[in-house]
């Protein structure tokens, strides 16, 4: 941590994040314990005493994708940091450094405590010492405080840290100083002492222009002008190949004056001041071009379009965007809106203008740039920059024509004004760049549907996506509009019809406007008018507006290529929340990566979101629009539902043979053409898959049996049943059978009837309607019995068993098991003879007869040892722990059960391992060992999704049970 003195004594705290993040307490660096705990103290870090709202940290972390407990893990890493700082800080006191601010936390630093604020006022002592004429004595302090940097900011966090935009604007901080000290030292001719910087600068920044424009002149200011010829040559290549660009203005104003030898004489920043070439324009000769005439009137533009009335909510984004506009420095400060058409982007942009525009007082620009226009013809910046130059007070005739000129001229006309401009609805980086300032007097306020990445990397751009309303945001938006000729409306009446809209502003304001326009209409009759509609944008038409939601949508989707535009009509035929790429390729009939590019396409325009990894999401509102493009466009709908359904079907079947290798209960045929199931390495992959799926293939299930697919719905839900059982997803299990049932019986397929009596059977035992885990079996015996298949028949005899046993009749289950296991008698050691076994065991358990039961599940584990089946296994384990307890040896049946619970763990079987755990409690309570049992029924609460399932409604009970028996000991002692 150079540049900071550290105190050795009195545990003295010192904090560096200019480069890896590292703590010191008393001289001795600290642990600071994983991953997401050091991103939580690198944002503070980098914030550097001011707030970090609880939505930032969550964005940080897990980037849009949070769990539910995502609050509480940010306050548990807060607190582990906390310790870490103040190892004996009573429980429960604020701390020193830690704080709790705003909803969200800040860390109390100082420059002697924090490299970043050292370098903050190293930085700003040098620009004192060049202001004081100086200029070598400023150059010193560059270096130092330059020194500092022993990398990119939170280095040893990547990837995150260098994309996301808390560090991202700390190294555009960094460049822009190393920009200064090279314009500094080049004026005094100190170049060497800058070079050092610079070259590490570039190496880590290899695209920035101004920058490398820097490094050359410094190279040949210190006579390497060689090096910085071939420098040059490297650069202009690596455009090309990179960005199919050729170098800007600046660079090529760099390498004509190393060629006319003229590097000492003007820096870049003076050459743009005074008429040579700035950032974006090349040298105007002296006495020939706009700079040399001071033709500029004094003008002070105000031309922000009106605020939204009633405008509300966005307090997040408005607060980020008021942090951004109250940061020092001389950057740029640009703020880059983004999201999905109808977002309420402009409406943002537009308040918080308003909001901030007594601090610009020399005027507000505003331009529509029409990136997404309807006519697909976005405007030409040089076109904007003739109206910001005569706005600005710059005389017509003395405007240049050349774009770069024009653009440098007006960067001129803005370096000592304080002027706000708004670029409303941008297409990219190419049509913004030449209407950005030069200076960090200014702010610029971007929106655009795309993700400006790439003015975030260039200019330092603070991203800013927003989402849809929230229910309240949505709610008091439309009271807002309908206010006046609704005065009694209440929020429960908006409610229904603000999630008619999906909360999308857009939507929100044409239902509002249509409400408030016919008061004599109520709102119930508008919401059926939407609920009629609801496969359509019809609802959300309006003649009188040229910016409804069906028109802003077209924008969108005109500017799309063929491959992009054909899977955007295909989305609103896929069932689930989110769609993978590999879906939408079986879907469209093409490859992945056609499907990929496509999506990118989709994802630039704003009309798909990724959601999670590798994962896609559409509005309800786009989607229905894409479904009106299909109607009209899609002809081969049938086919495309075809190939989807097979995809699922094929991934689902893939990821079972993973899960448990061997036949499979209901293999299907080959891939229709041009399907691609998801690639699935192993079986944590498959498990995974089925998790981020569940939700898609339940509706699978459920719309194929609907439409009447019968095949497919009953295959897919007997394939799913395998993971529906290891994960406890029973309701599901039992949904998607009884869906699967009834389509079977509607197409009257015996093989489909028996399979799907018997999945249900399974389902409903284990939620515990045994009459009905009794009844279908029965069902599918008969089926099974015109099928004469034997391996049917010994699955339902077994289940049938087990039914038996949890209703207490043994005897009955021992004789059902016996007759599953006489059906599969052969020498092979298959899974299905391994489950009986185990089951049998059981029963014999049960009869008194523990040597036998022994023998029964020992020989079981072997065979699934054998078969690598861990859960199988796993179950064997736990039934010869029921063996032991019952011979009240705990400590070994305790053993058994830990064993057989870890098995079943690692095979991902998460319904059998909340099972088990509870189980295992009654063992531990056996043995008084209450905080076991306590700790066995926490855990199975924690592995079930679903808290209404009887393992977990036991738990619970238990649990309270535990706690009203600690509570009564407790009384007792004191009485």
């Amino acid at each position: 941590m150079t540049g900071i003195s550290r105190e050795s004594g009195g545990g003295a705290i010192q904090f560096s994040v200019l480069g890896p993040v590292r703590v010191w307490r008393g001289g001795s660096e600290l642990l600071l314990g994983p991953k997401q705990q050091r991103l939580i103290l690198a944002v503070l870090l980098a914030r550097a005493g001011r707030p970090v709202s609880m939505h930032e940290f969550i964005e940080l972390l897990w980037d849009g994708d949070p769990p539910s407990s995502a609050t509480n893990a940010v306050h548990r890493y807060v607190g582990a940091l906390r310790r870490l700082l103040e190892p004996d800080l009573p429980a429960r006191s604020p701390g020193r450094w830690l704080a709790r601010q705003a909803g969200g936390y800040l860390l109390r630093v100082d420059a002697d405590r924090l490299d970043l604020l050292n370098f903050r006022a190293l930085v700003d002592q040098a620009r004192q010492a060049d202001a004081a004429g100086d200029p070598a004595g400023s150059v010193g302090l560059f270096t130092t405080a330059l020194g500092l940097w022993q990398g990119r900011c939170a280095a040893d966090l990547e990837p995150v840290s260098g994309s996301h935009p808390a560090f991202l604007m700390l190294e555009h901080e960094y460049v822009s100083v190393v920009c200064e000290a090279a314009d500094t030292a080049l004026r005094c001719r100190r170049a060497e002492a800058v070079l050092l910087p610079l070259r590490q600068a570039a190496e880590r920044n290899p695209l920035d222009e101004a920058l490398l424009a820097r490094l050359l002149l410094v190279l040949a200011s210190d006579g390497k002008q060689a090096e910085a010829l071939a420098m040059y040559e490297e650069i202009r290549l690596r455009l090309q190949e990179e960005l199919s660009v050729d170098p800007g203005a600046e660079l090529r104003a760099a390498h004509e004056r190393i060629l006319r030898q003229r590097v000492d004489t003007v820096t870049p920043a003076e050459a743009e001041r005074d008429g040579g070439a700035g950032a974006y324009g090349p040298p105007v000769p002296a006495g020939s071009g706009p700079f040399a005439a001071p033709s500029v009137r004094t003008a002070r533009p105000a031309q922000l379009p009106p605020g939204l009335p009633g405008f509300t909510g966005r307090e997040d984004a408005l607060a980020q965007a008021r942090a951004l506009a109250a940061r020092g420095g001389d950057a740029l400060r640009v703020l880059a809106v983004d999201g999905i058409p109808g977002i309420g982007k402009t409406a943002l942009a537009v308040h918080f203008a308003h909001q901030v525009a007594s601090d610009f007082p020399d005027g507000q620009l505003y331009a529509d740039l029409r990136g997404f226009a309807a006519d697909g013809k976005p405007t030409d910046p040089a076109d904007i920059l003739q109206g910001f130059l005569d706005a600005l007070g710059v005389a017509p005739q003395h405007v240049p024509a050349p774009p770069d000129t024009r653009s440098a001229l007006y960067r001129s006309v803005l370096a000592d004004r304080r002027v706000l401009v708004v670029l409303d609805n941008a297409r990219d980086l190419a049509q913004i760049r030449p209407l950005l300032p030069g200076t960090g007097n200014c702010m610029v306020i971007v929106t655009s549907r795309s993700r400006l990445t790439a003015l975030a990397a260039a200019h330092g751009a603070h991203l800013l996506t927003l989402d849809v309303l929230s229910p309240t945001e949505a709610t008091t938006a439309f009271l807002e509009r309908v206010r006046t000729s609704r005065p009694h409306a209440g929020a429960h009446e908006i409610r229904p019809l603000v999630e008619r809209c999906g909360r999308l502003p857009l939507a929100v304001a044409t239902v509002a406007a249509r409400a408030a326009a016919y008061p004599e209409r109520t709102l119930h009759d508008i919401d059926l008018e939407l609920s009629a509609t609801a496969h359509n944008l019809d609802g959300f038409s309006d003649d009188n507006l040229d910016n409804d939601v069906r028109g802003v949508f077209s924008w969108s989707y005109r500017a799309l290529g063929s491959q992009a535009a054909r899977l955007f009509r295909l989305l609103p035929l896929h069932p689930g929340p989110d769609v993978t790429i590999a879906a939408l390729a079986s879907m469209a009939g093409i490859s992945p990566p056609e499907a990929a590019q496509a999506v990118g396409e989709l994802v630039r325009a704003r009309l798909l979101t990724v959601r999670g990894r590798h994962r896609y999401w559409a509005h309800d509102l786009i989607l229905a629009y894409a479904a009106e493009l299909a109607v009209q466009y899609e002809t081969d709908r049938p086919t495309v539902r075809s190939r989807m359904y097979d995809h699922y079907r094929q991934t689902a079947h893939a990821a079972n043979l993973l899960l448990r290798p061997g036949p499979q209960p209901a293999a299907p045929a080959s891939p229709l053409p041009s399907v691609t199931p998801e690639p699935l390495p192993d079986a944590a992959a498959a498990a995974a898959w089925y998790t981020r799926e569940r939700a898609v293939l339940r509706s699978v299930v459920e719309t194929t049996a609907a439409h009447g697919d019968s095949r497919m719905a009953w295959e897919l839900a007997v394939t799913l049943q395998v993971c529906q059982q290891r994960m406890g997803w029973w309701y599901d299990r039992a949904a998607t059978m009884r869906a699967a049932l009834r389509a079977a019986r509607k197409a009257e397929d015996p093989v489909g009837m028996a399979r799907t009596h018997h999945g249900l059977a399974g389902a409903l035992h284990h939620l515990g309607d045994l009459p009905g885990a009794l009844g279908h079996p029965e069902h599918a015996r008969h089926y099974v019995g015109q099928l004469h298949s034997t391996a049917d028949l010994a699955h339902i005899l077994w289940n049938t068993g087990l039914v038996y046993h949890t209703q207490g009749d043994h005897l009955r289950a021992l004789r059902h098991l016996e007759a599953s296991l006489d059906l599969v008698s052969g020498p092979e050691p298959g899974r299905l003879k391994a489950t009986i076994l185990s089951g049998a065991g059981m029963a014999r358990m049960q009869l008194g007869d523990p040597e036998v039961a022994l023998r029964l599940l020992r020989t079981s584990a072997s065979m699934f040892r054998d078969l690598h089946d861990l859960n199988g296994e796993g179950l064997a384990l736990t039934v010869i722990g029921q063996v032991f307890r019952r011979r009240r040896d705990y400590a070994q049946s305790a053993s058994y059960y830990e064993r057989g619970i870890e098995m079943m763990r690692l095979a991902g079987s998460r319904g059998n391992v909340a099972e088990e755990l509870t189980a295992l409690r009654d063992v531990r309570l056996d043995s008084r060992d209450v905080a076991g049992a306590q700790r066995a029924w926490t855990e199975a609460l924690r592995t079930l999704d679903d808290p209404d399932l009887p393992p977990a409604v036991q738990a619970r009970e238990k649990l309270a049970e535990s706690d009203t028996a600690k509570q009564e000991r407790r009384t007792a002692s004191v009485i």
